[in-house]
Order: C-alpha cells, then sequence, then structure tokens
C-alpha cells in the first residue's frame, strides 16, 4: 500500500472526511524495499497535507498519545537518511502529485471501477460448482 493509497484507506474509515490521527506502520525501521528509505515517510507527509489530515510520524519506539493536542510530525528521517538526487522535494511539487493522485482515485471511483478498470471493487459471487 503507498501512502497515498494509505491515507485513502484513512479517509474510508473517517466516512470521508479528515478525522483522528494517521499513523503509518511498517516504515522507517528496515531498508528492505526497492523504493528509497525516505519515500514512505515523504509521501505520507504530502498525502496528509493534500487531504488536510493529520498525522504522526514519530520515531521507531518513540511513545505518544494519539488523543493528544500535539503529536510528532517532525520528519525526523531527513536528518538520517540519504538525500534524493536534488536534494528534498519541494512541499508544494510533492503535494500536488499527491493530490493528482487522490483526485484520480476517487475518479476512477465515481466511475465505478477500480484500479485495474474493471469491476466495483466489491466483493464477486462465484458460485460454488
Amino acid at each position: 500500500m503507498t501512502p497515498e493509497e494509505g491515507m485513502r484507506a484513512h479517509l474510508d474509515l473517517q466516512g470521508g472526511q479528515p478525522h483522528g490521527v494517521m499513523m503509518p506502520i511498517h516504515w522507517a525501521t528496515f531498508n528492505l524495499a526497492t523504493h528509497p528509505w525516505a519515500e514512505p515517510g515523504e509521501g505520507t507527509v504530502a498525502a496528509a497535507r493534500a487531504t488536510g489530515s493529520r498525522i504522526a510520524v514519530p520515531r521507531p519506539g518513540e511513545p505518544f498519545e494519539p488523543t493528544a493536542e500535539t503529536v510528532p510530525t517532525d520528519p525526523w528521517w531527513r536528518a538520517v537518511a540519504q538525500a534524493p538526487k536534488g536534494g528534498w522535494p519541494a512541499v508544494e511539487a510533492v503535494q500536488d502529485a499527491v493530490a493528482e493522485t487522490v483526485v484520480g482515485i476517487e475518479s476512477v471511483q465515481a466511475q465505478g471501477k477500480t484500479a485495474e478498470g474493471t469491476g466495483t471493487g466489491e466483493p464477486e459471487t462465484v458460485s460454488a460448482g
């Protein structure tokens, strides 16, 4: 699941409106993926800004209270990760790209199609015989 898809799932579980705190999980502990290590954090911040959602991005093991007035939002990974070629992306550029992705997903959903282009996303009934 990409950061944008994670944010879409968060919004879906909140009735479509930003509510509560979204915290990405299963990232920033090991560099096992083909994408750059810092990409999930950058993408999550951009997706949250594009949708007006509140996120928490604590350092691994950092305790916090999700219902507190403030939660960890500092992009701490920038201090420990190798910067991408050309430096860290401008927030506006990443935000625009994520907004386009979210609009694209909503457009496909409005047409009653899945990302693959067929169906409605609802489970299919298949006969047992």
